[in-house]
């Protein structure tokens, strides 16, 4: 995974998408503008406001600046970009000692690094730590407008006119020959790239994952001597990151590539509480956009006919091309998906696989989640809608399972059998709802995601060949069972019309579960519907029955269905029920 990830940093790399070595991004809301005897002359607004949703908010600048330390504890000072607290020397924290030391710990790390430098911009920041005074800071009429935004954790950086402290070459290179002077790491053998190199006894923080520490989690870590190995904790000066030596160009190449990735908000999804990041080794967008949109089905990325195409070419086995790309079906294809644990961040799955096999995969699972449907739902069901069909319409949260989210992720794009589980909730909301169509919105027991669902586990776990709509020739006991309910049911409708509640809402759960001592009792109460039919429709529906019951041998009807054989009997019920909805349409639209 961290091999992947290196090499997805050296191609961003080799387009000028990434930092270098040395550097990293941050997010920065203002320019401290200095003159050439290092007075603020002004603060430089560098936010822009973007739309967010429905509203428009402010946001700060992305800028390349110098590697920022991490900061656990303690007094650690960051070069030319901190906050207010470390080169002003003022915060909103109520600790006038403690912002004192941390802009005196800044001013010494400057003067250090520009000693031997002459530039305009060099001299101005020297001169700014050599005559700022902290406790004057409130009489700054400079500062006056700004003071509070200033004081709010938001990242300052020291300008020029109209240039960035980064932009001067001369401090880049004092920066970087600091960098090397002061790289004091134990050299061995890196796990990642196989070269002795300086190991990183801590690695960089990784932001962007959903509900972990806003700050940062770190992927790789040992904080604890627990665990670290015998021989590699902190008493033999040998603990940490040594435990598992990566060095530091790989840890910061794999870090800034996944921080990469997480910040494009376009290609990131959220399933539970797996955050999902997916990459390609060549024409890394393209690929991107068609995983997201074919495979994840989003609609902000693919529309229905091109989404269409795909799947048309991949089951007749045809080329495809996608934003007039050609698509490499043995293009190395990648998918992380991550969750929060604590301060760190565990890996729920790292997918890697020639993308042609993935889209295969997705078209197969595709084809297997295909059923007869309302004319109102679309024909693919996303990997949101899915999820949403094993959670109660009543909770008050939404999210499926978290571990359910990933080992259903997992099993599309692998082709692997569907979890148990999967296919456990579906039959247990079916237990546990009841129609409820004044309820907003309206909740429905037997749903079209649902029992897609069912058909989709029944097809590659099951290995039972169920067909899209109704099969008139299937002899499956469960199946038909499901007809049979399907008919009294609609019997029942047309003898009361108007009825609030049918057999389905009392009879339902048992006669799937227990159909040999539920179906006598609606068979005769059937009969009792079937009298009050005009003699056209009372004929109809008997043929309907003849059929449907010449299928089950005598004394067939089982005592027990088990919870697979309810998977068909549920199958049948709604085959029928979309049978009988379909001729409606078929006249209305005829």
């Amino acid at each position: 995974m961290l091999e992947a990830l290196v090499k997805h940093y050296e191609s961003l790399a080799a387009e000028g998408k990434v930092p270098r070595p040395g550097w990293s991004v941050a997010n920065v809301s203002f320019g401290l503008c200095l003159d050439t005897d290092g007075n603020v002359v002004r603060v430089q607004e560098l936010r822009k406001e973007e739309q967010r949703g429905k509203k428009k908010a402010l946001l700060p600048k992305a800028l390349s600046v110098p590697e920022q330390a991490k900061r656990a504890s303690g007094i650690v000072p960051q070069f030319l970009c901190d906050n207010s607290t470390y080169l002003l020397g003022i915060d909103n924290k109520g600790k006038p000692e403690r912002s004192a030391k941390c802009f005196q710990a800044a001013a010494k790390l400057h003067q250090e690094i520009l000693s031997e430098c002459s530039s305009k911009m060099a001299v101005a920041i020297k001169k700014f730590f050599a005559n700022w005074k902290p406790e004057e800071s409130s009489s700054c009429v400079v500062l006056q407008d700004d003071l509070e935004e200033l004081m709010q954790s938001s990242n300052l950086i020291f300008m020029l006119g109209d240039k960035f402290s980064t932009e001067d070459e001369e401090i880049c290179s004092s920066w970087q020959k600091h960098r090397e002077q002061h790289d004091e790491a134990e050299k061995m053998q890196c796990l990642v790239t196989g070269k002795v190199s300086p190991i990183a006894r801590l690695h960089p923080t990784i932001k962007g994952v959903r509900n972990a520490q806003p700050m940062g989690v770190t992927l790789v870590s040992f904080d604890k001597t627990a665990y670290e190995s015998y021989g590699h904790d902190k008493s033999c000066n040998k603990g940490q990151g040594l435990n598992a030596p990566v060095s530091e160009y790989a840890a910061f190449a794999y870090a800034t590539a996944l921080n990469t990735l997480l910040a494009d908000s376009r290609h990131v999804k959220v399933f539970g509480d797996t955050t999902l990041v997916y990459w390609a080794e060549h024409d890394n967008e393209s690929y991107q956009d068609c995983f997201g949109g074919f495979c994840l089905q989003d609609e902000n990325i693919m529309e229905d006919k091109d989404l269409e195409y795909i799947f048309s070419c991949l089951k007749k086995d045809e080329p495809i091309n996608y934003q007039g790309v050609d698509v490499d079906y043995n293009n190395k294809f990648y998918i992380l998906g991550l969750s929060p644990n604590a301060a760190r961040l565990s890996v729920r799955f790292f997918l890697q696989s020639d993308f042609g096999t993935i889209l295969k995969n997705s078209a197969k699972h595709m084809e297997n989640m295909e059923l007869v449907r309302p004319s109102y739902k679309k024909k693919h069901i996303p990997l949101w809608l899915l999820l949403a069909a094993t959670v109660s319409p009543k909770s008050r949260d939404k999210a499926a399972s978290p571990l359910l989210s990933g080992v259903v992720l997992k099993s599309i794009l692998t082709g692997s059998r569907y979890p148990e589980s999967l296919f456990q909730y579906v039959m247990l909301r079916i237990r546990s709802e009841q129609d409820n169509a004044e309820a907003s919105p309206p909740i429905y027991k037997i749903t079209y995601e649902r029992c897609a669902i069912i058909k989709a586990y029944l097809c590659r776990n099951g290995k039972r060949g169920i067909t899209v709509a109704l099969n008139e020739d299937e002899k499956d006991v469960a199946y038909v069972l499901g007809r049979i309910f399907a008919v009294w049911e609609h019997i029942q409708e047309e003898a009361n019309r108007g009825i609030n509640a049918t057999i389905k809402d009392r009879y339902f759960d048992s006669a799937c579960a227990t159909p040999a001592r539920i179906f006598p009792i609606l068979q005769k109460l059937s009969g009792h519907h079937l009298r009050k039919l005009e003699d056209r429709k009372k004929i109809y529906f008997e043929k309907q029955l003849t059929s449907l019951m010449g299928k089950i041998n005598a004394g067939a009807i089982p005592n027990i269905l088990q919870l697979k054989d309810q998977g068909m009997f549920i199958l049948g019920y709604y085959h029928q029920v979309q049978a009988r909805y379909t001729k409606k349409e078929d006249k209305k639209n005829g």
